[in-house]
């Protein structure tokens, strides 16, 4: 259920128990075959899945605007914000949900260059508010173990605009995919900077995307399918179920999915 689509009194009615997700994303570019919204319309997608699978229980809050997308400045249409705005634009939206009474919170992330400043918003809410809970997850890092033996292309196939990002497109939004411009694109990294969509290097090297790229491309997505969009929805919402029942497994819809599970012996996705 979707936070701004109820009335207030149907929202103030829900038991404070009920788990709070919060997808976040960006608008930035996403090569040439992409829209800028991509990491916005992947993260609510992935929300309301994620809400469908625990039988509507969840309550799916407003997707900030924007994102950290600084590096990705040089190419058009990208719009960002800054880590401090972008944080507190986070932190007063947990602060009003507070107020009403709710304290468990998952904010779903699907864009990258919110990772950094994800963990603060999470360490800072856990100082602030004792008595809540805040998880902050990325989706294709969290499901990175079970989503790596899909990869199809040689490194560096999924990173950005990449064969997974459009794949999910594919199945999400086709109508928003162009798949007649897609190009593979990117610059390998030096092997201790080695990293990509699925896992990172053992050291951060930072700097703007068109470093790395030519086209915003990072990526194969050339080898995307609506198939393996597919695939990688029901992997990536049974991960973030599970992660939602080892941290609350008595919220409503957390109990419903555990029962489906142990009935048919895998979570509904």
């Amino acid at each position: 259920m979707k936070w701004e689509e109820l009335s207030s009194q149907a929202l103030g009615d829900l038991p404070r128990e009920t788990v709070c997700v919060l997808p976040l994303g960006a608008v930035e570019q996403h090569g040439p075959h992409l829209p800028l919204a991509t990491d916005r319309i992947i993260a609510e997608a992935l929300a309301e899945r994620l809400d469908a699978a625990c039988d509507g229980q969840l309550l799916i809050m407003p997707c900030p605007p924007l994102g950290c997308s600084d590096h990705h400045m040089a190419f058009a249409g990208t719009l960002s914000q800054s880590h401090e705005t972008f944080k507190a634009i986070v932190m007063e939206t947990l602060a009003s949900a507070v107020r009403h009474g709710f304290r468990r919170f998952f904010l779903l992330n699907a864009h990258g260059g919110n990772g950094a400043i994800g963990t603060v918003i999470a360490e800072q809410a856990a100082d602030r508010w004792a008595e809540s809970d805040v998880v902050f997850a990325t989706w294709f890092r969290a499901a990175s173990e079970r989503l790596r033996p899909l990869v199809e292309g040689e490194y560096p196939a999924v990173g950005h605009a990449c064969e997974f990002e459009t794949s999910l497109m594919l199945v999400i939004r086709p109508d928003l995919v162009d798949m007649s411009t897609a190009q593979d694109d990117g610059i390998v990294p030096p092997s201790p900077f080695r990293s990509d969509l699925l896992g990172g290097g053992v050291a951060v090297r930072a700097f703007p995307f068109d470093r790395i790229t030519r086209t915003g491309v990072w990526g194969r997505p050339t080898l995307a399918t609506a198939a393996k969009g597919r695939a990688i929805l029901k992997i990536t919402v049974s991960i973030l179920q599970e992660m939602l029942l080892s941290c609350w497994p008595d919220a409503p819809g957390l109990e419903v999915s555990t029962a489906k599970e142990e009935s048919t012996g895998s979570p509904r996705v």
